[in-house]
């Protein structure tokens, strides 16, 4: 966790709503850290930190271990897209992404 989930929370609490996470939901090493270093932090964005990493862990797992490659012609489309749909559903800047992992001229 960082500061992406710290800048990130004001826009994707509003998709949080149901949450009732509490701190001793999570080890008591990783509460005791996020309260330290992200006192503005609540349980239920630590919950939404371990989900977002889930979702994007398990698209990277499969391309690593070989099994998008035989089903897709171009991996990295779909992670993007993957990506593109975890931003909007937290309704944060899907526009400023668009251009995440676009080559950057060489200098």
């Amino acid at each position: 966790m960082g500061r992406t989930e710290l800048a990130a929370w004001p826009s994707a609490k509003a998709t949080q709503a149901s949450t009732d996470h509490q701190w001793p939901d999570f080890s008591p090493g990783l509460a005791d850290t996020i309260r330290e270093h992200f006192p503005d932090l609540p349980p239920a964005a630590v919950a939404l930190a371990l989900r977002m990493w889930g979702r994007m862990h398990g698209l990277i797992s499969l391309e690593v271990y070989g099994h998008l490659g035989t089903r897709t012609g171009d991996p990295a489309k779909l992670y993007h897209a993957e990506l593109l749909d975890l931003l909007r559903s937290l309704r944060l800047d899907v526009e400023h992404a668009r251009h995440l992992g676009t080559p950057r001229p060489s200098t």
